[in-house]
């Protein structure tokens, strides 16, 4: 699956996301979904939220679009 950062700086061709905390970062930026690439060691941070159930409902929305087809998906 492709995904582009909402930052719109990065396309990470991931193999895993997940919701992590984002220790140090900004009060709107506490949680982070984070891409995983095949054969990489460290994850790429494709978005950041100021907290956790909203960082799962990107996913969720993340989730159901690649469930309806689509090959890539941009987080907003």
């Amino acid at each position: 699956m492709y995904i582009l950062s909402m930052d719109g700086k990065t396309l990470i061709k991931a193999t895993t996301l997940s919701v992590t905390k984002n220790f140090g970062g900004k009060k709107e930026q506490k949680f982070a979904i984070s891409a995983e690439r095949e054969g990489q060691l460290t994850a790429v941070v494709a978005a950041l939220y100021p907290d956790e159930k909203t960082a799962v409902d990107a996913l969720e929305k993340a989730f159901q679009a690649f469930a309806d087809g689509a090959r890539a998906y941009r987080f907003q």
